[in-house]
Parts: structure tokens; C-alpha cells; sequence
């Protein structure tokens, strides 16, 4: 299922914004997101005093009317029961049309709740709604639609979006702030390409390639490494990397 019309927007409002969880575009002028997006941040406001929602993808089927897909997230200090979530988005969501299953999973890190949940819903009856909605701007060669990834398939599909190959890949913590990402691919690989994707989450990069007949080794050093951008794309296969990464 393609975007369509999420980019119908009041280009004079739109704008961009970066924080620790990753970067985001401002999405003023869909007003089918925005009544979702309103619906939801209406429930969540019941459930805690302070929150930021982010939708983590937007789509519209191509084939059938008013059939959406959401993801999202939650980033509270407010302790939220999962279920809680689930039922009380269920309740408000199914007054507006046909609800699918909402899946509900929760992260707890460095004091924050995440709670992460997808939904498809047939809309009947929605309201002409205008709301700023942070949208997420995955890393080059990251789709939403594979959201949430495991770490080894995120950082696979980074290199292999910018190579000719089939890569296989690791991520390390070396201390609190430094990674070493390790990648061995089947060909070829653009090693500026990758570099600048790894630039959503560090500045500071040291590379080495080794090439063999057969394969192409990459290994990177990464120092301040924004770990958190991580949240939104693994969810809670983020606890992969957690006994490794202790520091907030």
C-alpha cells in the first residue's frame, strides 16, 4: 500500500524537527490523519497527564476508501497499562468506523514508557480536523512499513539499500556512547551511501573495508551514537541491545 495524500499539506506550515528520538516532518494538512490523530491523542490524554505521540507510518489503501493504517508510539513517564491502551483506543476508534485488532506493546527505558501499537480501521464518519502531526522520517533505506525491525534487519537494510548485495550485519556497544557496526556483504557496497544513513543516529564515523573475492567486510565506529533514535524502529526488540547499553 503506497502514501497517498499524505503530502496534501499547507506547504507554508510544513517544517521539520529533530529530537532524541529521531527526526520527523510536521504534517498540517491531511485531515484524515488529523482526526486520527486527534481520536488517539484524546484517549491518551485520559490515560496520562504528560505525553508526546508521534505516527510512525500513515497509509491510505490505494483500492479501498477511507481504509487506513497507523502506527505509533507514546513517549510518557506515566505508568500505562498496554491493555489499558488497547481497550480504551478500541472504544473510542470503533465509534468512527471498522476497527481492526490494535496490537499494544511497551518499552520501559531511562525512566520513559513507550508504548507502541498499530491499528487498520475503515473510517464512516470522521470530522474536517486540522492537527500539527509528527510524522517520522525513517534513516535512508528504513521503510515504516517494516517497522518494528529486529537490530540485525535494520542495519541489513541500510547496507543493503545502498549496495548490489545481500548483507548480513552487526551492532555493538563498545561503551555508553560507541558502537562498532560490523557488516559483510555479498558485493559491493557505497560506503558514502551508508555513512550518510548512519548520520540519523552519529556525526562521528571511522570505516575500514576489506574485500575479498567472495565478500566485502565493512566495519564502522560510531561515537555518540543517539541510541534512543533506535526506539521508534525496533520497539521493543530494543531490549536486544539494553544489557549492552545501560547509560541514559
Amino acid at each position: 500500500m503506497p502514501f497517498f495524500g499524505i503530502f496534501k499539506r499547507n506547504k507554508e506550515r510544513e517544517h521539520y524537527i529533530y529530537d532524541e528520538l529521531g527526526e520527523w516532518i510536521i504534517i498540517s494538512g491531511n485531515s484524515k490523519l488529523g482526526f486520527l490523530y486527534s481520536v488517539i491523542s484524546k484517549t491518551v490524554s485520559k490515560l496520562a497527564k504528560y505525553y508526546d505521540l508521534y505516527i510512525l507510518q500513515f497509509l491510505e489503501d490505494s483500492e479501498i476508501r477511507n481504509f487506513y493504517t497507523i502506527k505509533a508510539m507514546i513517549s510518557t513517564r506515566s505508568p500505562i497499562k498496554d491493555s489499558l491502551l488497547s481497550s480504551k483506543l478500541s472504544q473510542n476508534l470503533s465509534k468512527h468506523g471498522t476497527l481492526g485488532q490494535i496490537d499494544v506493546v511497551k518499552l520501559r527505558y531511562c525512566g520513559m514508557n513507550y508504548l507502541f501499537f498499530k491499528f487498520n480501521i475503515l473510517i464512516k464518519k470522521s470530522k474536517n480536523v486540522k492537527e500539527d502531526v509528527k510524522v517520522l522520517l525513517p534513516p535512508l533505506g528504513v521503510s515504516t512499513s517494516g517497522i518494528p525491525y529486529s537490530v540485525k534487519d535494520l542495519f541489513k537494510s541500510i547496507f543493503e539499500y545502498n549496495s548490489n548485495a545481500v548483507c548480513q550485519s552487526i551492532l555493538e556497544f563498545k561503551d555508553d556512547n560507541t558502537v562498532k557496526i560490523l557488516a559483510n556483504c555479498s558485493d559491493y557496497v557505497d560506503l558514502e551511501g551508508i555513512k550518510y544513513s548512519l548520520s540519523y543516529f552519529s556525526k562521528d564515523f571511522k570505516t575500514s573495508v576489506k574485500s575479498s573475492i567472495r565478500s566485502v567486510e565493512v566495519e564502522i565506529e560510531a561515537k555518540d551514537f543517539n541510541r534512543h533514535a533506535l526506539i521508534p524502529l525496533l520497539w521493543n526488540n530494543f531490549l536486544d541491545i539494553y544489557s549492552t547499553s545501560s547509560s541514559c
